[in-house]
């Protein structure tokens, strides 16, 4: 009879496996030449901790603490302590109106009998929508412009998005997602900047190239639909959210003239102070038509 073999007791040792993080290191398997690739690599993942919390030191946590006496609070979010921030509301005076549709006289197979009237849009707590927030001084001047993309649609018989920012030298491609034909004629004051065709499969891009507010509207018997684009003079801009809350960051810090702008309800501004690692919070209030 085959003399039967045994295992020797620990042995099964040799088979132990560790596994961290995806890495299979068979201790007795692998060589110490095969493991100190994986080992290294396995050593800069647990480093990224400690390089993010080293990077974090570059930057003050904002707090939810009362204001101080000189107006400055602790901001919402992080601010760099070089920089400061400028955050806010914008609110409505009076009583909320309601919302509001506009009556659509063609192509009402496909665009129905209404769209929404977005030229004022309120909140219960009478935040407001769509207002433009530019920053304005000398020292803004000397910053670098960032130019960025930005597009403009035709979705369900209205532009999208109606109102939006962009710093001057950026790029706005017009598309149409409608199956209806829609154009973009652009205008800063009387003046035309482009006015262009948008079949469904045209895809046209233009340069913003100088501060100012650009109304946009479709001239093919749509009279309903209209947009707006801010061209900011610099990187510093924001445009209220449904709350009508706001938010510039990175800003220099300066004094400056902070520019309110909405379409209907025209534009009103503040001067205000930016410290270096501070927020300034701001409470707008703009009046009803």
């Amino acid at each position: 009879m085959p003399r039967r073999r045994t295992r020797a007791r620990g042995s099964s040792l040799s088979f132990h496996r560790w596994h961290v993080r995806g890495f299979r290191l068979d201790r007795d398997r692998e060589s110490g030449a095969e493991l100190r690739p994986q080992l290294a690599h396995l050593r800069t993942i647990l480093a990224l901790p400690l390089a993010i919390a080293a990077s974090l030191t570059l930057w003050v946590g904002a707090g939810s603490g009362p204001a101080h006496a000189d107006g400055l609070a602790p901001g919402r979010g992080l601010v760099r302590a070089d920089t400061g921030a400028i955050v806010g509301t914008v609110r409505f005076r009076g009583k909320p109106p309601p919302p509001k549709a506009l009556r659509v006289h063609k192509e009402r197979a496909f665009c129905g009998s209404a769209v929404p009237d977005e030229s004022l849009l309120v909140d219960p707590d009478r935040g407001l929508r769509n207002v433009v927030v530019t920053l304005h001084g000398a020292g803004l001047r000397r910053s670098a412009v960032r130019s960025r993309a930005i597009a403009l649609d035709n979705v369900g018989c209205r532009f999208a998005p109606h109102v939006q920012a962009a710093p001057v030298g950026s790029t706005v491609l017009l598309l149409n997602s409608d199956p209806i034909l829609h154009d973009a004629h652009a205008r800063m004051g009387p003046e035309t900047l482009f006015n262009e065709g948008l079949p469904r499969w045209r895809r046209v891009t233009r340069t913003l190239r100088r501060p100012g507010v650009v109304k946009v509207v479709c001239e093919l018997h749509h009279a309903w639909m209209s947009a707006y684009i801010v061209v900011a003079p610099n990187r510093f801009f924001g445009v209220t959210d449904a709350t009508g809350g706001f938010a510039v960051r990175g800003i220099p810090p300066g004094d400056y003239r902070a520019r309110f702008w909405h379409e209907r309800l025209g534009e009103t501004s503040r001067r205000v102070t930016v410290t270096p690692g501070r927020t300034r919070d701001l409470e707008v209030t703009l009046p009803g038509p």
